[in-house]
């Protein structure tokens, strides 16, 4: 008979009190019908302000042994025991929802600034910002230098919180997009 799978997953939530949990890692063991939780996301740091933001950690990839996982503002690269290894932020990392991962590429949402961010992998480093907009004949987007602090406010427009880059594209979509929009 088959074993069944175990998965890491997150949770998006966010406790009503500062210090207390706001979900975490878990492994989910299918075979065993059990979660356990690795890392319970409590930090004190976390913004009340306003609804939803900093609501716990969101998407998850795989690169060489280590595990990328997203938080609002942060991308936190963990060792399979679930120890953090190290961290990376960016001035347009904000309210980040999803991650994906194609070749040595790290493409990461930035709802915050209607942007995707691109992490190379290889140069441990964000090389490229694409900021995305509303045009009155379709979509624009505008590359910019993450590295630098000339690119797109605040914004929030579209609520970009999905990514996907293949052989066939880069795809993203949001909850005001009405569309999944291709980028080339």
């Amino acid at each position: 008979m088959k074993t069944l799978p175990t998965f890491i997953a997150t949770s998006v939530v966010r406790g009503s009190q500062q210090g207390e949990s706001h979900g975490g890692i878990y492994l989910v063991d299918f075979e065993k019908q059990i979660a356990k939780l690795m890392v319970d996301w409590n930090d004190s740091g976390i913004d009340f302000t306003g609804r939803g933001w900093d609501r716990g950690l969101r998407g998850i990839e795989f690169s060489g042994g280590e595990i990328f996982i997203a938080a609002s503002d942060e991308i936190f690269v963990y060792d399979s025991q679930f120890n953090v290894k190290r961290s990376y932020k960016n001035y347009f990392l904000k309210h980040a929802h999803e991650i994906n991962k194609h070749e040595n590429l790290l493409f990461v949402t930035s709802t915050g600034c209607d942007s995707i961010l691109v992490f190379d992998l290889d140069r441990d480093e964000f090389t490229r910002g694409i900021h995305l907009r509303k045009a009155p004949k379709g979509w624009k987007s505008q590359l910019f230098d993450p590295q630098t602090e000339d690119g797109p406010e605040m914004a929030n427009n579209l609520h970009l919180n999905n990514v996907r880059c293949s052989k066939k594209g880069l795809f993203t979509s949001g909850l005001r997009t009405d569309a999944l929009i291709p980028l080339g």
